[in-house]
């Protein structure tokens, strides 16, 4: 009886530190969900360890690549050595996990604390919006749209695998959350700026969320005011905010400049097999691919097999709104208040780049590059009104089903 009564005591206990700290009983519980997906892939490095390789030439004073890298799949070889195309923010914050471990450290077990962390920023940043009177929804709803957002979008199936393309998203929305977070209302101009070209330094298209901080100064909502900013104000914030910015891709284009003569060019144009031929033809970024990117966010459709369970993903992509039928959503707002609006904007801004890049994110699941601003698409629903009610618990019960099937299979059932 004893035990029993102490047992029910802790879990008690348990429930009651939960309900008072729910974003890091969040962080917890998304980090063993995520540790239990990736399963077998904890126990060894990933199948594209660039940011381990390029954190070992760093270690050697050295930009270029001191062994010749495990496989063939986006490294870059120029006039005799091997490089990383990848903006270096990852492979900077690996450094001392690899002067430690070596060549072998285990980017897999690096990237899921940040996934997890992600996951309890999502539920930091709604929990915002109800603060700020942006939302009616309470935290029982904002639970449901932080599980929405961790495991029934393609943030599921990109958090679990390592690689280089998956980290950099994965910790690139680190640094988004904590550039949102500093950018609102403009009122951290400097950390704003710092986290924002950490952001961009680890997935470039980032840069075009500079908007956000734009619109926050400009539209600072004083009471009584709809557009209403001081130039001194503007001019002293938005110095704070390019500070680092401009720190940040200046060093970035000095190493440019020392690998590859050109301060613009991260090494992406040295690509091989189809990439680079079709880099060669249209361009890294063209009209030509734009309706290739579109069509693969908007309209992919998984693949039909002759077994069961007769659909697989299609690795060159797959629609949001297959993968994420709750961002239908987005097509029907109930209302557009102004911080509606700069959401759009930004998000248009950040996504708009990848729509004109020359692939459309392949080898994935779902379509990827649409995790870039996947915060500001959820910031989209909540700002225009969305309810959680049955039926939106239904459609975000059907995207984690969606998604746990996307996790458990990618690189399993398809293209590696």
């Amino acid at each position: 009886m004893e035990a029993a009564v102490n047992s029910q005591g802790r879990a008690g206990r348990l429930a009651g530190w939960a309900a008072a700290y729910p974003q890091v009983a969040v962080f917890l519980v998304a980090l063993v969900i995520l540790s239990a997906t990736s399963a077998d892939r904890l126990l060894k490095q990933s199948q594209a360890p660039h940011f381990v390789y390029q954190a070992d030439a760093f270690l050697h004073g050295q930009l270029h690549l001191r062994v010749k890298p495990p496989n063939d799949n986006d490294w870059i070889y120029y006039q005799g050595k091997y490089y990383v195309s990848f903006p270096p923010v990852p492979a900077v914050l690996m450094t001392p996990l690899v002067a430690v471990f070596g060549l072998g450290f285990n980017d897999v077990l690096f990237t899921l604390p940040f996934a997890a962390f992600n996951i309890m920023m999502m539920l930091v940043l709604l929990e915002r919006l109800r603060r700020e009177k942006l939302s009616s929804l309470g935290l029982r709803e904002n639970l449901w749209l932080t599980a929405l957002f961790g495991f029934g979008t393609v943030n599921y199936s990109a958090s679990i695998l390592g690689e280089v393309w998956f980290t950099a998203h994965v910790l690139a929305l680190s640094f988004t959350f904590l550039y949102i977070h500093f950018a609102w209302r403009a009122r951290r101009p400097l950390l704003a700026g710092l986290f924002l070209a950490l952001a961009f330094d680890t997935r470039t298209n980032l840069a075009f969320t500079a908007v956000f901080f734009g619109l926050q100064l400009i539209f600072p909502r004083r009471p009584g005011s709809w557009l209403a900013f001081s130039l001194k104000e503007v001019m002293v914030k938005g110095l704070l905010f390019a500070l680092p910015i401009l720190l940040v891709g200046g060093l970035q284009m000095a190493m440019n400049q020392a690998r590859f003569g050109n301060p613009f060019e991260y090494g992406h144009s040295f690509l091989g097999g189809p990439a680079g031929a079709r880099i060669k033809q249209h361009g890294l970024f063209a009209y030509h691919y734009l309706w290739w990117n579109l069509s693969t966010m908007l309209l992919g459709l998984p693949k039909i097999t002759d077994k069961f369970p007769f659909v697989d993903y299609d690795p060159n992509g797959m629609s949001v709104f297959l993968t994420t039928p709750l961002l239908l959503w987005l097509l029907w707002p109930k209302r557009k208040p102004l911080d509606y609006k700069i959401f759009w904007a930004t998000a248009l801004a950040g996504l708009l780049p990848c729509l004109f890049y020359q692939n459309s994110g392949y080898v994935q699941f779902g379509f990827r590059f649409a995790l870039d601003v996947m915060p500001y698409l959820i910031m989209i629903l909540v700002t225009g009104g969305l309810e959680i009610k049955r039926r939106e618990e239904i459609l975000i019960a059907l995207s984690i089903l969606i998604n746990f099937a996307g996790a458990i299979s990618f690189k399993r059932s398809g293209p590696v």
